[in-house]
């Protein structure tokens, strides 16, 4: 949850630091996937993941091991621990609620940033509180799911969390969360329509539980306030040069340790401030898309430029087009391939997301021109070597 965030009900802010879940529909349909052994053979599951055949990229949460694994093809590229549902069922006076995080091939329906949190009614239930009706303001708390959430079926998200040290464990009720960090991350990684295989967990302790038991069930210590990093506040007041610098430096580090490289940090800020007030921001780290120290590296970063587009299509096509020629080609390129990787159906699939489709070449303006057309250049050679495969 935001950390300027006050709850005015005590035991609402002892269970929210814990993530919040709720109960779950089956897992939508995703396109044709079939039954699913991992490619590098960990986890256990009878899912089969399609965009991880097709050497495409895709989110493994393992229930097993409490771990998220970020993954192309058969390398996966990070991997960070996640509290998920606990498997527990919470009975009432009249209703009962399982709180499990469901197994499936699932697709990303939307993300958002400083999400709110719509509290369900188990949430009352299990805090001896009175059930507000269902379009009741008391039940919206803004910043309840962390930093970040990825949505991914009805009333299912990867969502961050101010309470990191309960990460690893099944502690939610039924959500899927991560370090603030990481739910950052991992927002700018994916795209709607992005694959997600939750495996495992066919061995989570089953149990019935009152409210009051599950009221006291790894519940957070109230008082402790969420975790501060100092270097990041310092990344976040740096001028944009400073910060730059900052980012070439664990860039370098991404290539011989990418384990204590924490370059996706420094670029999510660069990122946010390139689509708001500053547009250099976004133009030095479309540049840097040729420049990188390893391919392991680039197949990651070539995601956040994805995202840059996505949710600002006409900056970045501005910034790409004010680039010299061998720069925008090479972040095109980047753009395009990360976009059509993040999505998990066949090639010729008349749903696949060219990002030149986001804008019709009649609506853009002279400025736009330049990053358009080689968007649309890179989408071909895209083509040529999907049907030379």
């Amino acid at each position: 949850m935001s950390r300027s965030f006050r709850f005015a009900i005590p035991v609402l802010t002892a269970l929210m630091g814990l993530g919040a879940g709720s109960i779950h529909s089956p897992p939508v349909a995703a396109a044709q996937s079939t039954q699913l052994v991992m490619s590098d053979g960990s986890g256990s599951s009878e899912h089969r993941s399609t965009a991880l055949d097709r050497g495409r990229y895709a989110v493994v949460i393992d229930l097993d091991t409490n771990i998220l694994h970020f993954k192309q093809g058969d390398l996966t590229l990070w991997s960070a621990p996640i509290g998920t549902g606990t498997g527990f069922r919470m009975e009432g006076d009249e209703r009962a609620w399982d709180f499990d995080t469901p197994r499936g091939i699932y697709n990303v329906q939307f993300k958002e940033l400083n999400p709110a949190w719509i509290a369900p009614d188990w949430f009352y239930v299990e805090n001896g509180l009175p059930v507000p009706p269902p379009d009741s303001k008391e039940r919206y708390f803004p910043g309840g799911l962390g930093d970040a959430a990825v949505y991914i079926g009805h009333d299912l998200a990867i969502h961050g969390t101010d309470k990191p040290e309960l990460l690893g464990q099944r502690v939610s009720h039924g959500c899927i969360r991560l370090a603030n960090k990481y739910a950052m991350r991992l927002f700018h990684n994916v795209q709607i329509g992005t694959e997600v295989i939750i495996i495992g967990g066919e061995h989570v302790e089953r149990k019935v539980v009152t409210p009051d038991e599950m009221r006291s069930t790894f519940e957070p210590d109230p008082d402790k306030p969420a975790p501060v990093d100092p270097v990041v506040e310092a990344w976040k007041a740096m001028d944009l040069d400073d910060l730059l610098d900052e980012l070439d430096t664990e860039l370098w580090l991404g290539g011989v340790e990418p384990e204590e490289s924490r370059w996706p940090e420094v670029a999510s800020i660069l990122l946010e401030r390139g689509l708001t007030d500053e547009p250099e921001a976004l133009r030095a780290l479309l540049g840097r898309a040729g420049d990188l120290p390893s391919r392991r590296l680039e197949r990651e970063y070539s995601t956040f430029l994805a995202d840059a587009y996505a949710r600002g299509t006409r900056r970045t096509l501005e910034i790409l087009s004010r680039m010299d020629e061998r720069e925008r080609e090479l972040a095109a390129d980047a753009i395009v391939e990360a976009t059509l990787g993040l999505y998990a159906g066949p090639i010729d699939s008349p749903t696949i997301p060219w990002p030149t489709r986001r804008i019709p070449r009649v609506s853009l303006e002279e400025s736009e021109v330049h990053g358009w057309t080689a968007l649309g250049q890179a989408e071909q050679e895209y083509r040529s070597n999907w049907q030379a495969d």
